[in-house]
């Protein structure tokens, strides 16, 4: 393992549940930015339209495991919106993927940035502390 490897699997396993849960935020959300940037430098290239699909189907991946780790008996009213949000997303990006739609996939970002910031909230009130920032994919 290289050293980055090394790190990320510590940081992962001496996370708390809800950092857990916002570097897959950081994650779907980098996931998305590659998406982007493939398009942005032009579907004739195959490998930009590798990168473009590649990084979607993480980004929805991700997202699945996110809906399918809500707990509907301890979160009630609040993961069953998420649920909705995440099902919201997973169409949308299919759709964007589909279409090619940039200005969908950054409402995408967006949301999915605006997601993230709210479990920081979580994570300052349960923990009492911000745990170090790290994207999840550096």
């Amino acid at each position: 393992m290289n050293p980055a490897e090394v790190y990320l699997q510590n940081m992962v396993e001496n996370a708390n549940p809800i950092r857990l849960v916002i570097m897959l935020y950081d994650k779907a959300i980098a996931c998305v930015e590659e998406a982007v940037d493939a398009i942005g430098r032009g579907l004739e290239d195959t490998e930009n339209v590798k990168v473009k699909a590649e990084s979607l189907t993480r980004a929805m991946d991700i997202l699945i495991v996110l809906r399918a780790s809500l707990d509907s008996e301890r979160g009630q009213e609040i993961a069953k919106n998420l649920d909705e949000i995440y099902d919201v997303l997973i169409n949308e990006i299919v759709s964007a993927n589909m279409r090619n739609d940039v200005e969908s996939l950054i409402k995408i970002k967006e949301i999915l940035e605006e997601l993230r910031e709210a479990w920081e909230e979580a994570e300052k009130k349960v923990y009492g502390k911000e745990e170090v920032s790290a994207r999840a994919n550096e």
